[in-house]
């Protein structure tokens, strides 16, 4: 293996622990899974979406998205009913106990990323995001 390729191995699994700790660290601070957490907020942003689109802008596979809503609605964060105008269809919505719970979670939030920022610039941090917004684009033609 090339020096460049080894370099490039160890950046993919840097990102990958970076990933693993960054969710962990996220869950512990708010009580509540990154991905649910992103549910919540999308649901909130968006008021009422089908569970198609909702999955479709959070980019999980579907039984993903079931399980996690099922989760959901079992704590009663998010309410899930058919459409009328199309029975096929799953409309979500955020509870107001899931508006409760997102707005709690936003301290845990703040502490993680200011952890995770610690000690970087503002145009660091502007690089960061564009060297990684490159790699998000170059990881959906995957």
């Amino acid at each position: 293996m090339s020096a460049c390729q080894n370099d490039l191995r160890q950046v993919f699994l840097m990102l990958k622990n970076i990933d693993r700790r960054v969710t962990l660290s996220f869950e512990k601070r708010t009580g509540i899974s990154l991905t649910r957490y992103e549910i919540l907020y999308a649901l909130e942003e968006n008021d009422i979406m089908t569970q198609t689109a909702l999955q479709q802008t959070l980019a999980i596979d579907q039984a993903a998205i079931t399980r996690h809503l099922k989760i959901l609605e079992e704590q009663q964060l998010v309410t899930r009913e058919r459409n009328e105008k199309n029975n096929r269809e799953i409309l979500v919505a955020i509870s107001p106990e899931g508006t409760k719970l997102l707005n709690g979670c936003n301290m845990g939030k703040e502490q993680c990323m200011g952890d995770l920022y610690k000690g970087f610039t503002a145009d660091e941090i502007k690089q960061l995001g564009g060297l990684i917004n490159r790699l998000n684009e170059n990881a959906e033609t995957l």
